[in-house]
């Protein structure tokens, strides 16, 4: 298979954690382009609206553009893991879809499900992307949260994720053009990984929480550090700052993680005494 034209894109007004290094193993592993937008833009309001200005700084230079959020970690890193970005460019060609994304898990752990998650997003240097991220960025999320239903629409977030499915949704050409993939192929999450770093592609820690002990812990299944790269492959590029959480560390941030849960359930319980008058 032919290398496509792509770059791994990423980015924000700070750097958070060790997910670029990552990002770029993965990169030149596969022959693509990296790039992480690490500066200021006019007019946000939102820090998920950097998204939108660093991928259209991007977008029109490269055949495809793959944005990767800063706490997501790819996990197949080589050709020799898969080639899971090839096949889906190749499958969006052949159907003439400009967008590919993933859904999202729906089970016990995570009910709240949604129709897309923005965590990662494949877009095709195509008019049809650039209407997307302008539309998406320009428009309220109040307006967005106005039309919204949990039943066709899933959990609201308050991000990019909702007014990018707003604008998908509202026209059915769009729509078509979206290619929609099953979250293993592009956005996995840590729990769902079970003997193997390549049960899934990617995994995302999205949501509140320490996400650099969720990193550590996930990390410490598979003997890898903070950046989720295999020794080989940090000495094959030369990587040498490597981060390891202690297990003195992941102790001491897992009881203060524990102890923020037990406060929040005991305010939602003096909430609804007061408000029911009745303990259960």
């Amino acid at each position: 298979m032919e290398t496509p034209d792509v770059c791994v894109v990423t980015g924000g007004d700070e750097v958070r954690y060790r997910s670029y290094i990552n990002h770029s193993v993965y990169a030149r592993e596969h022959g693509f382009s990296y790039h992480i937008g690490i500066g200021l833009l006019q007019e946000v309001t939102s820090p998920y609206w950097y998204k939108f200005g660093v991928i259209e700084e991007v977008l029109t230079r490269y055949d495809w553009t793959m944005w990767v959020d800063d706490d997501v970690y790819i996990t197949k890193l080589t050709k020799q893991d898969g080639l899971d970005v090839e096949n889906l460019i190749q499958e969006a060609e052949e159907k003439d879809a400009f967008m590919v994304i993933a859904n999202s898990p729906v089970n016990d752990v995570d009910p709240l499900w949604t129709n897309i998650n923005t965590g990662v997003i494949l877009f095709k240097n195509d008019p049809r992307s650039v209407r997307v991220l302008r539309e998406a960025r320009e428009i309220s999320l109040d307006v967005v949260k106005e039309g919204w239903t949990f039943e066709k629409d899933g959990l609201f977030t308050n991000g990019d994720q909702d007014t990018v499915w707003h604008v998908i949704k509202s026209d059915e050409k769009l729509l078509a053009g979206v290619h929609i993939v099953d979250y293993a192929r592009l956005n996995y999450r840590d729990y769902l990984y079970k003997d193997s770093l390549h049960d899934g592609f990617a995994v995302h820690f999205c949501g509140p929480g320490d996400k650099v002990l969720r990193t550590a812990v996930f990390g410490k299944r598979f003997g890898l550090g903070q950046e989720l790269v295999p020794t080989e492959l940090l000495d094959k590029w030369s990587v040498r700052k490597r981060q390891v959480m202690s297990d003195a560390e992941i102790a001491k941030r897992s009881a203060v993680v524990k102890a923020n849960l037990l406060k929040k359930k005991v305010v939602r319980k003096i909430e609804f005494v007061k408000e029911n008058k009745r303990w259960k």
